[in-house]
């Protein structure tokens, strides 16, 4: 089924008429021609508005990453000499390998940059230390990730280093980040506008992720966490589209996951919870009698499903088939420890760890702040609040309520992802799971905590809450507090 067919509507929210419909409706004696003019003034009104705040939160993506990227120039502590080494490699047309040593160009970059958490043991900057002198003797043991951010960043890193702009390539790579955010921040916007919501509401919401000193981190570092607002977004567009709109293709669902799974595996988590979402949708219509329904949601649940295996499973295979026999990670065994008995006994006093979203981060000393710690408190009580505060605040089977489901589910549902998925690679578990995880539901969770303050006429922290967590991070960045 594509998106042209299977238009039956499965919303519950009303669509407001047209203007000549009500014209007619009304009565008037005027011609229908004569209200195109006035339609095209406040189209044009419209457009205008939307093209201003879309700038603003261009502006807000790409200057958060540039203040991260220029105030903190260490490397982030979260591997990201690995996925800076391996964007290095595949914008040289190689793609690496488990074993593989760093670049001696990304080695050098490592040690001169340095890195807060290991300082003490990098080599002198310049020194030309062997790959053995590192830390892991410099092995980038991230390679099991899908390719598509690393080719997208390096590709364009590397062209940005051949303009007049004097960037290096780790800079360039960094400020790509901005992009990814900016466009992220878009696409929330975009999708929060399909809600009707206020366009002043829609961007103070989309602008909140911003806020978000794990968001803001990943904007400003090399990270295949760079791409998770956007990729969040696009769940949330594809669960609005289905139970507000009721459009039932499933062809763009399933790109949607394909180009998820494709930036990094947890990456698709928050479309995977929207599949999971149309699945229990489907039991209850097809229960209900409601089969023609029931079909066009299982297909899209299937579809879902489907792309983010043929990456999973394909992408596993390929580099499966290329690492060296008896390989181990260096790092095996620093978050995670073997299984022993039924994997249950180990994941159950983890399966809350997701609740809050926000409150596992890490920023590097040189940007983070009192007043950032504070703000990220506010916000996990915020986020842990929104799954429920999206139940009660709607009536049974509305679409709004769907959407608390959904990030009720998600946020439950990443521990157990996470988890899998470490139990199928190696046979281990995490202690904890970071909510980092998690990242591509804060979209769901922003669109949820939107609805429900438009509904509750929270006008005043729909603005505050934003302006702080925004300026927290800014005045964070810019080393300024």
């Amino acid at each position: 089924m594509t998106d042209q067919q299977g238009t039956e509507s499965l919303a519950t929210t009303a669509q407001p008429p047209s203007p000549v419909r009500v014209a007619d409706r009304a009565g008037a004696d005027r011609p229908a021609q004569a209200e195109v003019p006035a339609r095209r003034r406040t189209d044009g009104r419209t457009w205008r508005v939307t093209a201003v705040w879309c700038l603003v939160l261009v502006l807000l993506g790409v200057g958060v990453s540039a203040l991260g990227t220029y105030n903190a120039p260490s490397l982030s502590a979260l591997d990201e000499h690995t996925h800076l080494d391996y964007a290095w490699k595949i914008s040289h047309g190689q793609v690496p390998r488990a074993g593989d040593a760093l670049s001696p160009e990304i080695r050098e970059e490592w040690a001169c940059r340095s890195q807060d958490n290991l300082a003490g043991l990098l080599p002198r900057c310049g020194s030309g230390a062997a790959a053995t002198d590192f830390p892991f003797e410099a092995e980038n043991y991230n390679t099991w990730h899908p390719p598509l951010y690393y080719a997208v960043t390096g590709v364009l890193a590397r062209a940005a280093t051949a303009l007049p702009l004097d960037l290096t390539f780790t800079t360039a790579a960094r400020l790509l980040g901005g992009a990814w955010l900016a466009a992220g921040l878009v696409a929330m916007f975009g999708v929060l506008r399909m809600w009707r919501l206020p366009h002043w509401l829609a961007a103070a919401a989309a602008a909140l992720v911003a806020g978000i000193p794990g968001v803001a981190h990943a904007a400003s570092t090399v990270t295949n966490d760079a791409p998770a607002v956007l990729i969040g977004a696009g769940a949330a567009w594809v669960l609005t589209r289905v139970v507000r709109d009721g459009r039932t293709g499933w062809v763009l669902p399933a790109l949607v996951a394909l180009l998820a799974a494709s930036t990094k595996l947890m990456n698709a988590v928050a479309i995977l919870t929207v599949a999971g979402v149309f699945l229990l949708w489907a039991v209850s219509l097809w229960r209900a009698g409601q089969r023609p329904k029931a079909y066009r949601l299982l297909l899209i649940a299937g579809a879902v499903v489907a792309a983010v295996g043929v990456v999973a499973f394909g992408w596993g295979a390929f580099q499966g088939a290329r690492t060296p026999a008896g390989w181990t990670n260096p790092i095996g065994g620093t978050n995670t420890a073997p299984v022993e008995g039924l994997p249950l006994d180990e994941w159950a006093p983890t399966l809350m760890s997701a609740f809050g979203l926000v409150e596992n981060y890490y920023l590097q000393p040189a940007v983070t702040s009192t007043l950032v710690v504070a703000v990220v408190g506010l916000l996990a009580v915020l986020f842990t609040a929104a799954p429920l505060l999206g139940l009660v605040s709607f009536a049974k089977g509305t679409a709004e309520r769907i959407v608390g489901w959904a990030t009720l589910a998600g946020t439950l549902a990443v521990p157990l992802l996470v988890q899998a998925q470490e139990f199928l690679r190696g046979g281990e578990y995490f202690g904890t799971v970071s909510s980092r995880y998690a990242v591509t539901l804060i979209p769901l969770t922003v669109v949820t905590l939107a609805l429900v303050a438009h509904r509750q006429q929270w006008r005043v922290a729909s603005v505050v809450v934003p302006v702080v967590g925004v300026a927290a991070v800014v005045l964070s960045f810019a080393a300024i507090l």
